[in-house]
């Protein structure tokens, strides 16, 4: 039997005036901070969204104090470029010699997208390990609220399948958005917006009791085998989940339409992820990558409403792991990079010409490395670093993508 452990655990800072108010670790439905306390419909955006479109750059570093920060590098630039191309991908799950994590052992890249997805606004689609759930199969109900009875209703319906659209839900609020017209999260949705996107059950199509999520279950009685969205909550061992699937990409799309949630207008955004490096001073970094002793994992997320409206943003986030656990760190840097360099280091070394330089991974200037008057230097790698004794007189441009 494979382990499924907990994964997505969530603790959420409300800032109102000023102070920090803690509330419990929950996970809401599409977005986190949805619910009955701040609003059913609340939609949430990542760091340095604040109604205006465009491009919002959401830079991720590894704490430098963390266990095995090292490993974590090429797992959390590979979850970088995942989230940057916003993909679906089917299927999304990789078992036994489908993989390469040894067996036994919980893959970390795989959690860490799953953690980056609520570090950047999303929730789980299904209930998962909360008050008033009991840890077993009814955690795959779709994510919603207890209602007025204060009970959730759990009643897999006709097809006895949990999670589908002929749930029984009695007074509970869904919080889950679906497709108007098909209620399939385990297919594509095209161009989502509040048209044909929606969070209220009475959008549902014909027949349709409640919101499906995309579980593996669900997707696998919907003939979509072995996909599952990311933002699902439960991870089991040797289990490689590293692709977002149509689901999550619906998702964020809907969310990156921005305030009038209507695509193509101009308050929509594009994410762009940005890998930081490991790092001693995490000041600057949006989202921050820890190490604890405890739990499984954790994000530790701040948020605080735009204009007093139902859209959020984040205004914090920290992701920690236990590495009391055995992980897996995935070597394989799955970067398309095609340039020939891994790494370069300049130390020592004065450009007064133009230079173009590209790696797959990382591009390290120090120490006593410097651009003259005369000198154009482009730095193109997920991790550009000016270290010690870097002096730019001339041009210097950094692109943290990849070349």
């Amino acid at each position: 039997m494979t382990m499924r452990r907990g994964r997505g655990v969530l603790s959420v800072q409300l800032f109102l005036g000023g102070a920090a108010v803690l509330l419990p670790a929950v996970a809401q439905g599409g977005s986190i901070f949805a619910g009955e306390g701040f609003g059913l419909d609340v939609i949430t955006h990542p760091s340095g969204y604040t109604g205006t479109g465009g491009v919002v750059n959401v830079e991720v570093c590894i704490d430098a104090a963390a266990a095995n920060a090292a490993s974590m590098a090429i797992p959390v630039q590979n979850i970088v470029l995942e989230l940057n191309n916003m993909t679906a991908s089917s299927p999304n799950l990789f078992f036994g010699l489908d993989n390469n994590i040894p067996a036994g052992v919980v893959d970390f890249e795989s959690l860490t997208l799953h953690e980056l997805g609520h570090c950047t606004g999303l929730a789980h689609p299904n209930l998962g390990f909360r008050m008033g759930v009991v840890e077993g199969a009814n955690t795959n109900f779709t994510q919603a609220t207890d209602g007025a009875d204060n009970m959730f209703a759990f009643d897999a319906g006709v097809d006895t399948v949990i999670g589908t659209s002929d749930d029984l839900r009695g007074d509970d609020q869904n919080l889950h958005w679906f497709e108007k017209l098909a209620n399939n999260p385990c297919i594509g949705v095209a161009n989502p917006q509040s048209s044909n996107y929606s969070r209220d059950v009475a959008d549902l199509p014909a027949g349709h009791d409640f919101a499906a999520n995309a579980s593996r279950d669900v997707c696998s009685a919907l003939s979509v085998a072995d996909t599952e969205a990311v933002m699902q909550q439960g991870q089991g061992s040797d289990e490689d989940q590293r692709s977002l699937q149509a689901d999550d990409v619906a998702t964020y799309r809907m969310v990156m339409t921005g305030l009038d949630e209507i695509a193509g207008t101009a308050d929509d955004y594009t994410i762009n992820m940005v890998y930081g490096g490991i790092k001693a001073d995490t000041s600057s970094c949006d989202i921050v990558i820890q190490s604890s002793t405890s739990g499984f994992g954790v994000c530790f997320i701040g948020g605080s409403s735009i204009s007093s409206t139902d859209h959020w943003r984040i205004t914090s986030a920290t992701f920690q792991y236990n590495s009391t656990l055995t992980w897996f760190f995935n070597p394989i840097l799955n970067s398309g990079c095609s340039v020939g360099d891994i790494d370069l280091t300049f130390a020592g070394v004065t450009h007064n010409n133009t230079q173009n330089h590209q790696a797959c991974n990382s591009i390290t200037y120090g120490p006593s490395y410097t651009v003259g008057a005369s000198g154009v230097v482009t730095a193109t790698a997920p991790s550009v670093i000016l270290g010690n004794g870097t002096t730019v007189i001339g041009q210097f441009t950094a692109d943290s993508s990849v070349p």
